[in-house]
This record gives structure tokens, sequence and C-alpha cells, in this order.
């Protein structure tokens, strides 16, 4: 009975490491896909303009 228990518990711990390897996964590639789009000439002008380019993508 110790064992059933011990295996049952290693099974849902596999399966909740999976989970969260897919989860992770999918914002990794969200964050990819809508992730900062501050390019090299948005960053020129902020500096020009005395403005961080964290403000420009507000």
């Amino acid at each position: 009975m110790v064992h059933a228990a011990r295996q049952s518990f290693v099974d849902g711990w596999q399966q909740a490491m999976w989970a969260g390897v897919a989860v992770v996964g999918a914002l990794f590639v969200y964050v990819l896909a809508h992730g900062p789009k501050t390019t090299a000439q948005d960053a020129a002008t902020a500096n020009e303009k005395g403005t961080t380019s964290e403000s420009l993508s507000a």
C-alpha cells in the first residue's frame, strides 16, 4: 500500500512538471511574439528627445 501511494505521488509529480513545462513554453512564445517592439530608430529618437525608450512602448 505504501508503494502504491509513493508511485501515485511520483506519477502526479511528473504530470505536474510536464504541465509546468508546457505553460512556460507557451508564455515564452507569447513574449517572443508580443514583447517590446522598440526599434533602433525609435531608441535613437528617444535619446535625442531626452526620453527613455521604455516610455515609447506605453
